[in-house]
């Protein structure tokens, strides 16, 4: 083997090793949006997090670090005027589909308006839809936290016809705008935002308290 080929077959290598350690591991998750069980005592559990109990912490062990924390303010005008703290996990690869998952952690209003007092700078932040970027230091005094519902957006629309075939005909369905309609089946915790030509986003939480 002449040597100006070993050379180009070493610089060939050394190349390959460093592309392939840029790159992000990939990992396929087998849940899918459709696998929600609940426990005796009610609990959901989907996508290996169980609502109430699993901390965002445990949920790290299953999707990995890689996710951001943010406290979302929803605009003063909104049916729902409320604070959350939620960790998002980006590019997902979840039963083959690319796929966000929005934790929303458990936090009462106080721990909340608490929290919002050290990220506010300005007095009218209440009036226009907010969002602060939760540094480290900041993030890791929440990582106990449960999680008490969960936003799963996939980059597929799966369509009425393949919701209709998993999760069966709504309990109820709301038009929320001309754009957005709301089907929500209770006995399973979950709320599904369909819009047109956009991908649908699967909301899990107890939703038993809004059909009453």
């Amino acid at each position: 083997m002449n040597r100006t080929f070993l050379i180009f077959l070493m610089i060939g290598s050394a190349m390959l090793i460093a592309v392939i350690g840029t790159q992000k591991p990939t990992i396929q998750h087998d849940y899918a949006p459709w696998d929600v069980t609940s426990s005796e005592q009610g609990a959901l559990h989907v996508f290996g997090i169980t609502l109430g109990k699993t901390t965002i912490k445990q949920a790290s062990q299953v999707f990995g670090n890689l996710a951001e924390t943010q406290f979302l303010i929803a605009p003063s005008d909104s049916k729902n005027h409320q604070r959350q703290l939620i960790t998002i996990y980006k590019d997902l690869i979840i039963s083959g589909v690319i796929s966000e998952l929005r934790l929303t952690h458990q936090l009462d209003q106080h721990k909340l308006n608490e929290l919002y007092s050290i990220l506010s700078t300005e007095s009218n932040a209440q009036d226009t839809q907010q969002s602060y970027i939760i540094p480290p230091e900041l993030k890791a005094q929440y990582l106990s936290t449960p999680i008490a519902s969960i936003t799963y957006i996939p980059s597929t629309n799966y369509g009425v016809d393949v919701i209709l075939q998993r999760f069966g005909t709504p309990s109820e369905e709301l038009a929320i705008s001309a754009t957005m309609k709301l089907w929500l089946y209770p006995d399973i915790g979950l709320e599904i935002q369909l819009r047109p030509n956009q991908a649908e986003h699967f909301i899990y939480t107890d939703l038993k308290s809004i059909t009453q």
